[in-house]
């Protein structure tokens, strides 16, 4: 397979992307429960993230290439470094924005997401959503504005241009491993966090966190999220850009129940009413993975 080339999924395995797309994000779904639990620098947030992923990784890539990490680093070239940053600048703006605007702030511009991911396939690889994803978008987007709906307060510029970034990030990242299957999704993951890693030691001092924030930041570094991305770079190999990215939604879905479960805080009614579009909007584009036509 030469890069650049797309091959037709079979149905089997766009029901297997979905499926473990799906995993990844209830995995990661926790994520903002965990950021509301470290009280901590969010550069240094960033640098726990990074270097702990990295660690689960490395056991990971060791125990999967028996010593053939570093010649599966160099067969990935510039493309896989290009993956690496991708992926760390939207992990990286992520925890950013949230720390400087309103989660709600944040959750609306990441609505763009599926259509951003829809334009770029279609730019880069010449994909056309078919209507079944067009509609779930759409119907993805209105779910996150109902979701956020009261808690839009017009955060900070710098907060709100990381969310922007965020947004075209991920969708480039998901376009580009569509783009490039040959390139090793764990292996760029696992850069990704050597640079997070390099950037929070570099400008925070994650030597400093303790207590409890330290024990989350381990939780959400060793587990959630080297876990979690390693699943969700598999599904774009078997469906689009943008139905990866609308998956993404479920998170902000999930993430209220977290909360409530976890600390209390009972969801607004809108956040039930918004989650519940998005479910609805993730349930049209499986359809065309899981319905009898499929």
């Amino acid at each position: 397979m030469t890069p650049g080339t797309i091959t037709a999924s079979t149905p089997q395995e766009r029901r297997f992307g979905y499926l473990i797309t799906i995993l990844g994000v209830l995995w990661i779904s926790p994520d903002a429960l965990m950021q509301r639990l470290i009280d901590d620098d969010p550069v240094a947030v960033i640098g726990w993230r990074g270097a702990l992923s990295m660690l689960t990784l490395s056991v990971y890539l060791y125990w999967r290439d028996r010593g053939a990490l570093i010649e599966r680093l160099r067969a990935g070239g510039w493309r896989l470094i290009v993956l690496s940053i991708l992926y760390a600048t939207n992990s990286g703006a992520f925890v950013l924005a949230i720390d400087l605007s309103s989660v709600a702030d944040v959750l609306v511009i990441l609505a763009a997401t599926p259509l951003c991911a829809a334009v770029l396939a279609w730019f880069v690889l010449r994909e056309v959503p078919d209507r079944r994803t067009s509609l779930a978008i759409a119907l993805g987007g209105v779910g996150v504005l109902i979701a956020a709906a009261g808690g839009i307060s017009g955060g900070s510029t710098l907060g709100m241009a990381l969310a922007v970034l965020t947004t075209v990030n991920l969708a480039a990242q998901f376009t580009m491993l569509r783009r490039w299957p040959q390139v090793d999704n764990v292996a760029a993951v696992f850069v990704g966090s050597f640079f997070m890693g390099v950037f929070g030691f570099t400008f925070a001092e994650p030597l400093a966190m303790e207590g409890m924030s330290l024990f989350w930041a381990c939780v959400l570094g060793l587990c959630l999220t080297p876990v979690a991305f390693t699943l969700v770079t598999v599904g774009p190999r078997y469906i689009g850009a943008a139905e990866v990215s609308l998956l993404m939604l479920l998170e902000t879905a999930l993430g209220p129940l977290w909360v409530w479960l976890a600390m209390g805080e009972v969801p607004a009614s809108t956040a039930l009413i918004g989650g519940a579009v998005i479910v609805l909007a993730i349930l049209v584009s499986a359809s065309s993975a899981f319905g009898r036509n499929a």
